[in-house]
């Protein structure tokens, strides 16, 4: 008896488990702008998790309406990092929430880079 009971919550189980989806689609959207609220093309944009080596970082450029677009594959709240030049001259930072199968948004303001400032 014990036997056929088990029989059944393993099978039970396997049927249950295939029925979840398994998308694994976690796509963001980050839009730079400046104080005056125009989009910037050409814009540094790195997301990540602020902790070394726990997650695979995104880099890249903004695109000429001002956005840089990834897709992850696992849920996670991203810091995002954009700059103009190399020291940077202009910096704007914020974190987003990823969320499954919906794109998540966050716009990040650009402004003059102050060396006398800790980051963001």
């Amino acid at each position: 008896m014990k036997a056929i009971l088990y029989s059944l919550l393993v099978l039970s189980s396997f049927a249950l488990s295939s029925c979840n989806k398994q998308s694994f689609n976690f796509p963001f959207r980050i839009t730079v702008v400046s104080e005056d609220g125009v989009p910037l093309k050409n814009i540094t944009v790195e997301a990540g998790a602020p902790v070394p080596e726990s997650i695979p970082e995104f880099i890249g450029t903004t695109d000429e309406n001002g956005v840089f677009e990834a897709t992850y594959t696992y849920e996670a709240v991203l810091q995002i990092v954009a700059t103009r030049g190399t020291p940077p001259s202009y910096i704007g930072c914020g974190f987003i929430k990823l969320i499954e199968d919906e794109t998540a948004e966050i716009t990040i303001v650009l402004q003059p880079y102050d060396p006398a400032q800790q980051g963001c």
